[in-house]
């Protein structure tokens, strides 16, 4: 009998055996490989989708707060409009006031010079001026010419006196006038003012968001970058971190002073105003609520801050503001405003 293949079947059944299980190996390399590629593919993709809404986001912001700004400029125009027509009024009530205060005394010396001229031409004899001028014929004729002339000049004085009276008369209704438009426009001003102050407030909450947004995707995208495996519970975390940013947002601080000195700090202009406003002193504050150097009120600082594109400066104290920054932001507003701001008086 021949023998049985007991060695060749064994060798074939072994070899078998292990190409089966290298294939399986193999297999199970290929499939976890190829799971990871998915997986790393998916996290790529879940990060550039994660960073495109983002980027659409602060892209929307962007144009929401040039909006913003755009209107915040447009309110502070009418608001120093308005500004330049009280100022204009306030000009002219002080210069009607100083007319009537010299005309008054004109006023009283005409009435007197009429006064004591009438006395004198109606109620003084013929006798009197008789022992003065004698009773010849060339002193009657010259009483005669004397009283006459006497008489025009009268006239004359008096119609004087009846049109400085009513000039004086005209020049009060103009100054109630001028009194009466000056309070409905102070009340419009009051009005422009606060919507201003609404919309940079608006215009500071959108910047803050804005920022805020920025760094927290900034910081996602920097952790989910640098991580060797993303993990499940990261988006969780994420959705958390971002929760805090619809808290009111502080009070903005200062940026710090690096101690540069502003190109326009030599300018005669600024030199002048805060000569005038403050002495040169940039932190002094006045009791009326005005601030630094060139004594700005904060509504006003915080437009010229929207303006010079500065939405750092928005909500700062201007006493608080660098000289830089408070330099930087008068000449802002004087090329956009001109003097009229501080009155014009540099």
């Amino acid at each position: 009998m021949p023998r049985p293949l007991k060695g060749r079947v064994g060798r074939s059944a072994g070899v078998a055996e292990h190409r089966v299980a290298r294939h399986r190996i193999v297999t199970r390399l290929t499939r976890t490989t190829t799971f990871t590629r998915v997986s790393a593919l998916a996290c790529i993709a879940a990060l550039a989708l994660a960073g495109a809404p983002s980027e659409v986001a602060a892209q929307t912001s962007s144009g929401t707060i040039a909006g913003t700004r755009r209107a915040v400029d447009a309110t502070a125009a009418e608001w120093f409009a308005a500004q330049r027509q009280a100022a204009d009024l306030d000009l002219q009530i002080q210069t009607l006031t100083k007319t009537l205060a010299e005309l008054q005394p004109h006023v009283d010396e005409l009435r007197h010079d009429a006064n004591s001229r009438a006395v004198m031409l109606y109620e003084s004899n013929t006798q009197a001026l008789g022992s003065v001028m004698g009773d010849n014929p060339l002193d009657i004729g010259r009483r005669a010419a004397l009283i006459g002339q006497a008489n025009a000049n009268s006239q004359a004085v008096i119609d004087d006196l009846e049109a400085s009276i009513s000039d004086l008369t005209a020049q009060r209704k103009e100054l109630r006038d001028a009194r009466s438009a000056q309070a409905q426009t102070l009340r419009d001003l009051s009005s422009r003012r606060q919507t201003l102050d609404t919309e940079l407030a608006s215009l500071q909450a959108q910047s803050a968001a804005t920022s805020a947004r920025a760094a927290l995707a900034d910081t996602t995208r920097h952790a989910d970058a640098t991580a060797a495996a993303p993990e499940p519970t990261r988006p969780a975390t994420v959705a958390l971190t971002a929760a805090p940013t619809s808290a009111p947002e502080p009070t903005p601080s200062a940026p710090p002073d690096t101690g540069a000195v502003s190109p326009h700090h030599d300018d005669p202009f600024l030199v002048c105003t805060r000569s005038r406003e403050s002495n040169g002193n940039y932190s002094v504050v006045s009791p009326s609520g005005y601030y630094g150097a060139y004594q700005f009120s904060p509504t006003t600082w915080n437009v010229a801050a929207s303006h010079a594109g500065r939405l750092d400066l928005v909500g700062v104290l201007p006493s608080n503001a660098s000289p830089y920054d408070q330099d930087e932001m008068a000449w802002a507003l004087y090329q956009w405003q001109g003097a009229g701001p501080w009155g014009g008086r540099c």
